[in-house]
């Protein structure tokens, strides 16, 4: 009885062991992989309803659908962003002509840019309905930018922003894109020309300007 009790708790360690460890892993994004694609169109409506129309094309190609959103200061410009399960499947779709028959009839006029991500963290889930906003840069060195960006945690939250994920772009590891919500673009905007998060910037090894978008 004594060793079937032993052999029960260290059963019960060894679970939550591994749930700790899966909860762990879900937290900060691990294998996680994303999938933005970016371009103007000649008229949102028409465009949206091919999107619509084609959800099951994108499942079979392993994307699942996260938001369409338009850029706050060109509402013809969208971005569409997919958390990816199958990244072969997904890379044959992107390049495939199909697609880019569908996005012409859509009423695309712009050349799409595609990018595939792996998320590095994940602090909590997107909100598709919030204001969201992407800020994309380079960095020297990601550890060295990551210690910065989590001792920045406080100045972000008091500026109204949220961070959701943390990706870093498949073709260049250096490529840092942090995708979030702000509670309004004027804060965002006051946030990001604040001269200590540009020296703060400096100090984390960001080597080129930061883009940032406001998606609606």
């Amino acid at each position: 009885m004594k060793t079937m009790k032993i052999l029960i708790n260290s059963a019960l360690i060894i679970i939550l062991a591994l749930l700790s460890i899966s909860g762990f892993a879900q937290k900060n994004g691990s294998g996680k992989i994303y999938l933005s694609m970016s371009h103007e169109v000649a008229d949102y409506t028409k465009w949206k309803a091919g999107f619509d129309e084609h959800i099951s094309i994108r499942m079979e190609a392993g994307l699942k659908d996260i938001f369409a959103k338009r850029d706050i200061n060109n509402t013809n410009s969208v971005t569409v962003f997919f958390e990816v399960n199958d990244l072969n499947k997904a890379k044959a779709f992107v390049s495939s002509p199909m697609l880019k028959e569908v996005m012409t009839k859509a009423g695309v006029v712009t050349a799409p840019v595609i990018v595939f991500y792996k998320s590095t963290a994940e602090n909590a889930a997107i909100n598709a309905s919030a204001l969201v906003n992407t800020i994309t840069h380079s960095v020297k060195d990601y550890s060295a930018w990551k210690l910065e960006y989590d001792a920045g945690e406080e100045l972000r939250k008091n500026a109204g922003i949220h961070d959701n994920v943390i990706l870093r772009s498949l073709s260049d590891e250096n490529s840092i894109t942090v995708l979030g919500s702000s509670s309004s673009a004027a804060k965002l905007y006051e946030f990001m020309s604040n001269p200590d998060l540009k020296a703060a910037m400096e100090k984390a090894g960001v080597i080129s300007k930061p883009e940032v978008k406001i998606l609606l």
